[in-house]
């Protein structure tokens, strides 16, 4: 999954330091990083592009340093900063990339930092201005916050819950697991019963909830399988597995998906097999390749 970066350690403890020219810069434009990126595969938002590569640029190599820079956080003993400057000098060689094409891209370390960092720049451009009295904020001086000096109101950064859901029927010898296609998407990929949990609502109500929304499935025997951060949406998503409980009929709710059925494990389709960056991919293909072993 994205967070996996392999041997490499990421640090998310907020530091109070100065930049060096060897720290990597972290700039977002139009939903798009600042990157070097060599493509060798499909190039577009959407496009499978395994072994595509790309760099990130270092403080040394701007043209002019940007005027305001956050410390993000380190991996290893690599530092990130981002850059809130509207504009940067864009150094010869980079360009700016839709974080859509980065998820497939190598390596796997900078492409999470690449992905993480967006979250953290959405929303400190999102509170340039207290959401209580309107006054400019203010960066924490030696955390990770947004201050109002006006009132004094303190805002962290934002994390979303939400649940995946694998809702699977291994009764009577059976071994099914329901996918899903959403509405509205330039993505074709098959998915997971998923959505953001609500206020005052346990993850496990979100679970059953869920599922009855979007396929009209009543489910039992959740098991939690793993957690994961999607910054993408600035969401904290937490998986589960659950069991059909009586009908299986589905019905789609057409206003949040395209289809849903339900899959066999030699129907399901290969197209998530080299998903090494979602839990849903992950999910499906455990799901294909061990069946009713997932439930433990």
């Amino acid at each position: 999954m994205i967070q996996e970066i392999g041997e490499h350690v990421y640090h998310n403890e907020y530091v109070v330091c100065e930049p060096a020219a060897g720290d990597y810069v972290l700039h977002y434009r139009d939903r798009g990083c600042l990157v070097r990126a060599t493509a060798h595969g499909g190039r577009g938002a959407d496009a499978w592009a395994a072994g595509d590569e790309f760099d990130l640029p270092h403080l040394g190599d701007l043209p002019g340093a940007p005027e305001r820079l956050v410390y993000a956080f380190a991996i290893d003993e690599a530092r990130f900063w981002i850059a809130l400057d509207d504009a940067v000098a864009v150094p010869e060689g980079f360009t700016y990339e839709a974080i859509n094409w980065l998820r497939y891209a190598e390596p796997a370390e900078l492409l999470f930092a690449a992905v993480t960092g967006s979250q953290l720049d959405r929303w400190y451009r999102d509170n340039r201005f207290c959401s209580r009295c309107g006054h400019p904020t203010e960066l924490g001086p030696r955390s990770r916050e947004v201050v109002c000096p006006e009132c004094a109101k303190i805002t962290y950064p934002k994390i979303c819950p939400g649940i995946i859901c694998g809702i699977v029927d291994c009764s009577e010898g059976r071994e099914r697991i329901v996918l899903t296609r959403y509405n509205g998407r330039t993505t074709a990929l098959w998915a997971l019963v998923a959505g953001f949990t609500e206020i005052g609502e346990p993850l496990e109500n979100t679970v059953h909830r869920e599922v009855m929304e979007e396929v009209g499935l009543r489910v039992k025997n959740l098991r939690f399988y793993k957690s994961q951060p999607w910054s993408f949406s600035d969401t904290l998503l937490v998986g589960f597995w659950a069991e059909v409980d009586g009908s299986d009929e589905i019905r789609v709710d057409h206003e949040e998906l395209k289809e849903a059925r339900w899959f066999t494990r030699d129907e399901i389709p290969l197209e998530r097999t080299r998903d090494r960056v979602s839990m849903t991919g992950e999910m499906i293909e455990q799901f294909r390749l061990r069946g009713r072993e997932v439930l433990g």
